[in-house]
């Protein structure tokens, strides 16, 4: 009995300051700030991260995984390239005289945001289930 409380014991401490939630996954109570489930905010990127309570670390635990998770979905979400490619291929003919053109166009754009002027504008932690959410937005 001893073993089989001592492994379930390791087995939660095992677990502990790795558990992460993100936005898309926590579900907020009815009671919530509107930024909660719709970070838009005019002239910024924004995201919410979230995290459950840590077992160790308490509060500033909590607060840097949801920032770690912020700042993983807002990456994500500005990391874009853009590849486009076409071709045109013309004949024509006049008085016996035949022309051809083949011309190829390719556009490539890569677009990088910096995660330096990300700042955290709001914060509120769910009373029921302890749950931390984030609000993290940076220049559009």
């Amino acid at each position: 009995m001893l073993v089989t409380a001592l492994s379930l014991a390791g087995c939660a401490v095992s677990e502990g300051p790795q558990k992460m939630v993100s936005s898309a996954t926590a579900k907020p109570n009815v009671s919530s700030p509107s930024w909660v489930l719709n970070p838009e905010k005019a002239g910024f990127i924004s995201v919410v991260g979230a995290a459950p309570q840590q077992d160790w670390g308490g509060r500033d635990a909590q607060f840097r995984v949801a920032l770690k998770k912020a700042h993983q979905e807002l990456a994500q979400m500005v990391r874009v390239q853009v590849q486009s490619s076409s071709r045109f291929k013309s004949e024509t003919s006049k008085a016996g005289l035949t022309q051809d053109a083949d011309v190829e166009t390719r556009l490539q754009s890569n677009v990088g945001l910096s995660l330096d002027a990300a700042r955290v504008i709001e914060e509120w932690t769910d009373p029921q289930s302890g749950v931390l959410y984030i609000w993290l937005v940076t220049p559009n």
